[in-house]
């Protein structure tokens, strides 16, 4: 992953799904999953707004739930070769064989986290800035998901999507939305965000690459 950890128990501890920590005792990746998904948020904002200056807030928010949806960090995991070392309980996900996106979303994150504690602040963002590198240039070339997914179901499904908050966490001040976009009450993908529009981004966005339209 062109990170040699200074503490290998940090990589240990962010490959260690639940599932085993639960069936063999230790120590699980959930905490360095959630220091990772804050990272993540921080240096890919600060990424794209150097990246794309010219670009306002929404289109940056866009952008960002490109690269921060489930179905996109499975795939980072996935070319990292985290699918093949993450540990799994038995009666994990997959029954310790296969992985979901879920859960090689939140391997990735943990990692992340890892490798800010092992490396500090600059190491941490230099090695998201190249693994998230070869996705950039194609952002500028991808419209707005719901449109897209729009005229997809419009053909497909015969009408238009819709969308519902599934989860609305945090207080007042510092909320977080979870949106689910359906069509013909199929959930076809879910985002979260700030406001209800970001998570409808990001949740059309996830049902775009989901359905291989991006």
């Amino acid at each position: 992953m062109n990170h040699v950890f200074a503490n290998p128990a940090l990589l240990e501890e962010a490959l260690t799904h639940t599932s085993w920590a639960y069936e063999n005792g230790g120590t699980h990746n959930e905490r360095l999953e959630f220091l990772g998904d804050s990272v993540l948020q921080i240096f890919a904002s600060e990424l794209l707004f150097h990246r794309f200056p010219a670009d306002r807030e929404g289109v940056l928010s866009q952008f960002r739930a490109q690269l921060v949806n489930t179905v996109h960090l499975a795939k980072l995991a996935r070319r990292l070769g985290l699918d093949k070392t993450i540990r799994l309980g038995k009666g994990g996900p997959g029954s310790g064989v296969s992985t979901t996106d879920r859960v090689l979303a939140g391997v990735f994150e943990a990692v992340l986290g890892a490798i800010y504690m092992d490396g500090g602040f600059e190491v941490a963002q230099q090695w998201l800035t190249e693994v998230l590198e070869p996705d950039l240039h194609a952002l500028p070339l991808v419209g707005d998901p719901r449109k897209v997914l729009h005229e997809w179901c419009q053909k497909n499904r015969g009408g238009p999507p819709t969308y519902e908050v599934k989860d609305k966490t945090g207080p007042d001040h510092d909320v977080t939305f979870t949106m689910a976009v359906l069509c013909n009450d199929e959930e076809m993908g879910a985002g979260s965000g700030r406001s209800k529009g970001i998570a409808g981004i990001a949740a059309a966005q996830a049902a775009v690459l989901a359905l291989g339209l991006a």
